[in-house]
């Protein structure tokens, strides 16, 4: 099983807000065209390395824009009792 946390939108969110720091700006490679490239990477590593189930943990009020792509996507969701 994996276990994903974090999975929600505001200031401490996955994907993180854009860089605004100008040392990251210039120390950092420059991001790709596509938006969160590196975020959706990260996130379809981990669903696919899942054996059995992965779990995506998330502030229902709040959710991460992949949380909402995935619902759009129809993924099978197991949600708590």
């Amino acid at each position: 099983m994996s276990l994903v946390l974090g999975l929600q939108d505001g200031d401490d969110a996955f994907p993180a807000p854009a860089r605004e720091s100008i040392m990251e700006q210039a120390l950092l490679p420059q991001p790709e065209d596509f938006p969160d490239a590196e975020e959706r990477r990260l996130l379809y590593v981990a669903i696919t390395r899942a054996r059995l189930r992965v779990w995506l943990l998330f502030n229902k009020a709040r959710p991460s824009p992949f949380v909402e792509m995935l619902e759009d996507l129809d993924v099978p969701v197991a949600r708590k009792p």
